[in-house]
């Protein structure tokens, strides 16, 4: 077996711009050695896509073996050959098997992908426009490259990926000829989103808004979760600073603001005869036709919307391009089966999606009942056992009948109770699916939701 050792990483490489070439994902082994100071004797190999996951490995992969708590990469170096890989970014002190796969070894194999995706960005430069937020992250992006789609080539971030290691993974894998980058931007613990911006420094940067997630990582609770989520415009790269109009901020850079409540913010949409006015600035601008009506959408929308000016859209282009908005998977999927609406929101939960997903509840058919699956809210820490007794209340208004999953979420169960509608609490899906096929009646309207470890989703697959 041969390791191609890491000689040169902790200051970067600082060899000539666009070296790269047209496209990162056809690029020689030996470029990408020499962009991680690795000493490398026979790099002919054309790599055509990274990957972290061996399950998605294919032909051409380089595979950075990331090591973890439950699951270290160096395991998979098998599967990744024999799925078509041909190349792994390594542990230096690693001394298993290389399966046929050329060895890169580094100090580091997640700092060695940020570092490379750094220096991608840097060759390929594209205007980025960042997108963070306890909820909305993923809509917002939607909506920002469905609109930006027709007037730029645009990227956007696959899924969900944005974490210190799958937005690395967007930004190796994109085309290199994108005008406009999309990205989103997660935070799971302090720093990340400052690491995130060090890869790919956004020029227009977004926060949705801002509540209680990760909070166990964030005991200083929303403040401390908003000043983290600031720093997305701390970049001397940013230009402008979009943001919800009630986050209290002070920056230096420009700022747009906007708001589902508040005149005041530059951006202002409001509902009127069934279309949706937006105010610029204070002045009436423009009425919309949209497929959906459901506030938190809205509320991206309209985010996408103070974007998509500040890029030079015109109103009519916009409204153009709304049809190619595609709402994210789990989020607000509505859906009918025998008779009863299901709406799966199963993608995650903290206190602020339940309750934008409580209050749009669909309308039941006469006599229909409103049954909610509520599963526990993960990573509120102290907060954990409050928020799900407010959610459980909160609840009172819009449930008629309520099953909550998981031992975690009892208070949720009892603060529902108080007003004596019936409610249910499992600790298996299992059975949550057991009691829901026994409960349901044609003319129902079913919500499922929950953190996405509880995988609720898989409810519907129990479902006959």
């Amino acid at each position: 077996m041969k390791i191609l050792w890491q000689k040169i990483f902790q200051n970067g490489y600082t060899g000539r711009s666009g070296a790269f070439g047209g496209c990162m994902k056809n690029t020689l082994l030996s470029e990408i050695a020499r962009r991680l100071g690795v000493s490398l004797e026979e790099g002919g190999v054309v790599i055509s896509n990274y990957q972290i996951d061996s399950r998605l490995v294919t032909d051409g992969t380089l595979f950075f073996a990331l090591p973890g708590e439950r699951v270290d990469g160096h395991l998979y170096l098998q599967e990744v050959r024999e799925r078509g890989g041909v190349a792994a970014v390594v542990s230096k002190g690693y001394a298993g098997p290389g399966h046929g796969l050329e060895l890169l070894g580094v100090e580091d194999v997640g700092e060695s992908l940020r570092e490379l995706a750094r220096q991608w960005v840097q060759d390929r430069p594209a205007r980025i426009v960042g997108i963070t937020g306890s909820v909305g992250k993923t809509t917002t992006k939607e909506c920002v490259a469905a609109l930006l789609g027709e007037k730029f080539r645009t990227g956007k971030s696959p899924a969900s990926y944005n974490t210190k290691v799958t937005l690395p993974l967007t930004l190796l894998n994109r085309q290199g000829d994108e005008e406009v980058l999309v990205l989103e931007m997660g935070a799971s613990e302090p720093g990340d989103i400052r690491r995130l911006i060090e890869i790919a420094p956004p020029e227009i940067a977004v926060i949705t808004k801002v509540a209680l997630c990760h909070v166990g990582q964030y005991p200083g609770g929303l403040a401390q979760i908003l000043e983290e989520k600031a720093t997305i415009f701390s970049h001397a790269s940013t230009r402008l600073a979009v943001y919800d109009h009630s986050l209290q901020l002070s920056l230096a850079v420009e700022r747009v603001t906007f708001s589902l409540e508040d005149r005041a913010a530059d951006y202002f949409l409001s509902a009127i005869e069934g279309k949706y006015i937006v105010d610029e600035r204070g002045v009436r601008a423009y009425a919309f036709e949209l497929p959906f009506k459901e506030g938190h959408l809205l509320h991206d929308f309209l985010a996408a919307v103070a974007v998509a000016r500040s890029l030079g859209l015109s109103w009519d282009e916009i409204q153009q391009r709304v049809a190619f908005i595609e709402r994210p998977k789990m989020r607000f999927e509505r859906f009918e089966k025998n008779g009863i609406v299901f709406i799966n929101d199963a993608y995650n939960a903290n206190p602020e999606s339940m309750r934008a997903a409580l209050a749009h509840f669909p309308e039941t058919k006469e006599g229909g009942k409103k049954i909610a699956v509520l599963g526990t809210m993960k990573e509120l820490g102290a907060f954990s056992e409050g928020e799900h007794r407010e959610i459980g209340r909160f609840a009172q208004k819009f449930v008629d009948h309520l099953i909550v999953l998981g031992e975690e979420a009892t208070p949720l169960y009892e603060g529902f109770q108080e007003v004596k509608k019936p409610a249910e609490l499992y600790l298996q899906l299992s059975d949550v699916a057991a009691r829901l096929q026994e409960l349901m009646s044609p003319g129902d309207a079913v919500l499922v939701k929950g953190s996405r470890s509880l995988e609720m989703e898989t409810l519907f697959h129990l479902l006959p």
